[in-house]
């Protein structure tokens, strides 16, 4: 069934009324709204209130920042675990780095190789599983919630930060951009997500839909890694390609233009972040 297109608007009712008040509105758009940043995912932790020496597994640990962070601010005895070997390099270096200046911090953490779809971990030995921007790129949602079940103790959380796509990201859009990032489009369909969660015998205890509040605050922050600058460099890739292919060459270029998007996209809707609590009952 075809659906006769949308009225296309006068002028005047575009000048004359939708924008009779645009320099009021514009004001109050330049207003802040307050928004969070991933400080959040701190707080929901400290309210789970876990005593120090709990065991946390952060899966797709990175370079080890929130193991460090895990250990440091909470006492927990953190365990990372990542598939990529130049993360488990750069690890292993701030790991050394810290020994020097904090060692007890240190002593805490452990990293190694390992995925979501087969964690090292004995059957409830976890107390927290702490999972940031990594399920995008896990195929079988089912094996790793699944397996997040099974490490869990009875009682224990995850706090998972996940992306996932909108109604605004059009088919086009998401085929430019998932396969060049590795991610997969049903692990970033809220519906399959869920419907994972669920399968595995997890519970959701929260669900807060970012939508574009991070990237609104790594603006006004002014942080490096925002949004902005991110759709500068997409508009200057996009004007001058072939120089920047020559350079760094066509994968380096797919994947910049991909992950600035990723952000840019974020703020226009098309991508909406949402933190998950979940809980082993």
């Amino acid at each position: 069934m075809t659906h006769p297109p949308p009225r296309v608007r006068t002028a005047e009712e575009v000048y004359g009324t939708a924008f009779a008040r645009y320099d009021e509105f514009e004001r109050e758009l330049d207003r802040s709204l307050g928004p969070r940043g991933f400080e959040l995912l701190f707080d929901l932790l400290t309210d789970l209130d876990l005593p120090p020496g709990s065991t946390a597994l952060d899966v797709g640990c990175r370079e080890g920042f929130f193991c460090v962070e895990l250990s440091r601010r909470y006492g927990f005895a953190a365990h990372g675990i990542d598939p990529v070997r130049a993360h488990l390099d750069g690890a292993a270096r701030a790991l050394h780095d810290l020994t020097a200046t904090e060692p007890d911090v240190a002593a805490r953490i452990r990293v190694s190789s390992g995925v979501a779809e087969h964690l090292p971990e004995s059957a409830e030995s976890v107390d927290l599983i702490w999972c940031r921007d990594v399920l995008p790129h896990v195929a079988d949602l089912a094996a790793a919630f699944s397996e997040f079940h099974r490490v869990l103790r009875p009682g224990g959380h995850a706090v998972i930060f996940q992306m996932t796509a909108t109604d605004w990201l059009t088919p086009a859009e998401a085929d430019r951009l998932f396969p060049v990032l590795g991610v997969h489009a049903a692990s970033v369909d809220p519906a399959c997500f869920e419907a994972a969660i669920a399968g595995s015998g997890l519970t959701v205890d929260q669900r807060i839909e970012l939508h574009g509040e991070w990237r609104e605050r790594s603006e006004e922050d002014q942080i490096a890694y925002r949004s902005s600058r991110q759709l500068l460099h997409a508009s200057r890739l996009l004007r001058n390609r072939p120089r920047f292919e020559e350079e760094f060459g066509t994968a380096a270029c797919d994947a910049m233009l991909a992950n600035s998007l990723w952000g840019v996209y974020q703020m226009i809707g098309k991508l909406n972040p949402r933190v998950y609590v979940l809980r082993r009952g």
